[in-house]
C-alpha cells in the first residue's frame, strides 16, 4: 500500500473518530433540558397535548409557575402538570434557578429597531434594575429573549433588557411558530367589527373597536381572550374566537381556490338572507342570496372563503364563519362518535309559538335561537348514526307534558332540553346545567363537562332544577342553559355563527362521552 493511501485512511479514520464523539454531544443539547425547571414566562399559557399549535389546550399555566421537563421535540417542551404530561413553546418559559429567576428563552431571527431617543437599557427586566445604557431612535437591536413586558437584546458583548414599549419588531422568519403571548405572534379580525375592552371579558368597558382584516400584536392571552397591541399606543382585550392568528391555518391556499386537504364536501347556510358573493372578499358583488338551511356543494377554497357550486352551475363564494361545514356526507363532529350508533336522543328546542321565551335586550327571541340549536346539534348527532327526534321542528306551540310525553313514547336514551337565560342582574353570563333525580346526574354532568371544555362564556356549573320536563322525566333528562339574553354582549355572542356551532359541537361530544363511558 503506498504511503499516500495509509495517510488518506488514517485522515478519513480520525474524521470518523470526530463525528461519532460531537453527534452525541450536539442532538443531546436540547435532550439535556429533561429533568430541569422552567417557569412560565407570561400571564396565561397554554399548555398543550402535543408539541404544535394545533393541538388541544390540555390545560391553561400562570406566571411564575414551575414545571419539571421530561422531554422536547424542536422549540417545545414536555412537561409534567396535574392533568398528565403536557408541552409548552420554548420561548414563552424561562429556566428556573434555585433563586426563582428565570433566564428568558431565545427567540431566533427576531430583531428589533427602536422607536423614541434615550431609552433605558436595563440589567434585568424591570424598571427597578441598574441601568446599563441608552439607545437613540432607529438604533436596530438583536432580540434573544423575552419575558412579558421585556426583551433580552445583545448589547456591548453580552445581554440587557428593553421594555417593549419602545421597540419595533421585524426580522421574524418565515414559517416561524408564533403563539398568543409570544412577542412575534399577530392575529387579524374575522368579523366586520369587533369591539376592543379594557378586560378580558364581554363586560369590559369598551375602549375602542377593530374591523376585519386589520392585524394586531398580541401581548397576552387569557381565556380565548387576546389583549392587542393598538394603532394609537394603546391596548386592550378582544374575543379571541372572531381572531384569527397568524399562522394558525398552514394549509391555506394562497393563490386560486384548489381544494385543501381536509375541505368540507357541502356546507349548509345559517341565516337567512347570506350573500354569495363573486369572490372570496365581503367587498364583491353579491351574486345570490340563500335561505338557512340551504346547501351546496363546496368545489375549492381561498383563506377563509369556500367557493361553492349553485343550482344552475356556476360558482360563487360564501365566508366560512357563516356557514356549518359538512366532510363526506356528514356534518362536523368528534374523530370518534363514541356510542350513539343506533341511540334515540330527544331534543327539546325550548318555547316555541306563542311562547316566546326571554327576549335579549336587543330584541333576541330565545325560541328562534333554541331551534337554531337544535337543528345544529341533530345534524352532527345524525352523523355519527343516531336517532334524532324535535320536540318541535318549526315556530309552534308544544306543551311541556307533551314534550316529556315524546321522550317517554320512543324511549329516549337521552332527553336535552335547550334554553337561554335571563336575570335582572344584566352583568351575569354564562351557561348552566340542570337535572332532577340522581338518574339524570351522570347525563348532566358528562354533557356540562363537554359545555365547559369548549364554550367561550362562563361556566355556571351543574345544578339540581325544578324544570317540568325534567322533573316529569322518566328518561334521562337535563336541561341545558346556554347563555343570558339578559346582557347584551352575551345576546350578540349567542348570536354568532361560532358560538352555535361550538354549542352544537360541545352537547354532541357531552352526549358521545356518556353513552361511551
Amino acid at each position: 500500500m503506498k504511503r499516500e493511501e495509509v495517510v488518506n485512511i488514517k485522515k478519513i479514520y480520525i474524521s470518523f473518530l470526530i463525528v461519532c464523539l460531537l453527534v452525541p454531544l450536539l442532538t443531546s443539547v436540547k435532550a439535556s433540558a429533561a429533568g430541569e425547571q422552567v417557569s412560565i414566562g407570561v400571564p396565561t399559557l397554554n399548555v398543550r397535548t402535543g408539541p404544535g399549535l394545533s393541538y388541544p389546550v390540555l390545560m391553561q399555566a400562570a406566571k411564575g409557575e414551575e414545571y419539571t421537563v421530561t422531554g422536547n421535540d424542536g422549540d417545545w417542551y414536555k412537561i409534567d402538570t396535574p392533568q398528565g404530561e403536557g408541552w409548552v413553546a420554548e420561548w414563552l418559559v424561562t429556566q428556573a434557578d434555585s433563586a426563582g429567576t428565570g433566564q428568558a428563552s431565545a427567540s431566533s431571527g427576531l430583531t428589533g429597531t427602536t422607536t423614541e431617543d434615550s431609552i433605558n437599557i436595563r440589567k434585568a427586566p424591570s424598571t427597578d434594575s441598574e441601568r446599563l445604557g441608552t439607545l437613540s431612535s432607529g438604533e436596530e437591536v438583536s432580540i434573544t429573549g423575552s419575558v412579558q413586558g421585556w426583551y433580552e437584546i445583545s448589547y456591548d458583548g453580552g445581554t440587557a433588557w428593553i421594555n417593549q414599549d419602545y421597540l419595533s419588531l421585524s426580522g421574524i422568519e418565515s414559517g416561524a411558530e408564533e403563539e398568543p403571548g409570544s412577542p412575534s405572534a399577530t392575529a387579524t379580525v374575522n368579523v366586520e367589527s369587533l369591539l376592543v375592552r379594557d378586560e378580558a371579558s364581554l363586560n369590559g368597558s369598551i375602549v375602542g373597536k377593530v374591523t376585519r382584516g386589520e392585524s394586531y400584536s398580541i401581548l397576552e392571552e387569557s381565556n380565548e381572550w387576546y389583549r392587542i397591541q393598538l394603532s394609537n399606543g394603546g391596548d386592550g382585550w378582544v374575543a379571541g374566537w372572531f381572531m384569527k392568528v397568524a399562522g394558525e391555518d398552514k394549509e391555506e391556499q394562497t393563490e386560486g381556490t384548489a381544494m385543501s386537504e381536509g375541505a368540507p364536501d357541502s356546507i349548509t347556510i345559517l341565516y337567512d338572507g347570506t350573500n354569495l358573493r363573486s369572490s372570496p372578499n365581503s367587498q364583491a358583488s353579491v351574486v345570490e342570496r340563500a335561505g338557512s338551511g340551504s346547501t351546496f356543494d363546496v368545489v375549492g377554497t381561498s383563506g377563509d372563503w369556500y367557493e361553492i357550486r349553485l343550482s344552475d352551475g356556476a360558482s360563487a363564494f360564501v365566508a366560512n364563519w357563516i356557514v356549518s361545514s359538512k366532510k363526506g356526507g356528514t356534518s362536523p363532529a368528534p374523530e370518534t362518535s363514541g356510542g350513539l350508533e343506533g341511540k334515540t336522543i330527544v331534543l327539546d328546542p325550548g318555547h316555541g309559538g306563542r311562547d316566546g321565551g326571554t327576549t335579549g335586550v336587543n330584541g333576541t327571541h330565545e325560541k328562534n335561537l333554541t331551534l337554531k340549536t337544535a337543528q345544529l346539534v341533530a345534524d352532527k348527532l345524525r352523523s355519527a348514526g343516531a336517532e334524532v327526534i324535535l320536540t318541535r321542528r318549526n315556530d309552534e306551540f308544544i306543551s311541556l307534558p307533551s314534550r316529556v310525553s315524546l321522550s317517554h313514547y320512543y324511549m329516549a336514551d337521552a332527553f336535552v332540553s335547550l334554553h337561554f337565560d335571563s336575570i335582572y342582574d344584566s352583568s351575569i353570563t354564562g351557561h348552566t346545567t340542570y337535572y332532577n333525580g340522581a338518574q339524570q346526574k351522570d347525563l348532566a354532568e358528562s354533557v356540562h363537562s363537554a359545555l365547559s371544555g369548549r364554550m367561550p362564556n362562563a361556566d355556571r356549573g351543574v345544578r339540581n332544577g325544578d324544570y317540568h320536563v325534567i322533573r316529569e322525566n322518566m328518561r334521562p333528562a337535563v336541561l341545558v342553559e346556554l347563555g343570558f339574553l339578559s346582557n347584551a354582549s352575551e345576546e350578540a355572542n349567542v348570536n354568532t355563527a361560532y358560538f352555535q356551532d361550538t354549542a352544537a359541537t360541545s352537547i354532541y361530544y357531552g352526549l358521545s362521552e356518556y353513552f361511551t363511558d
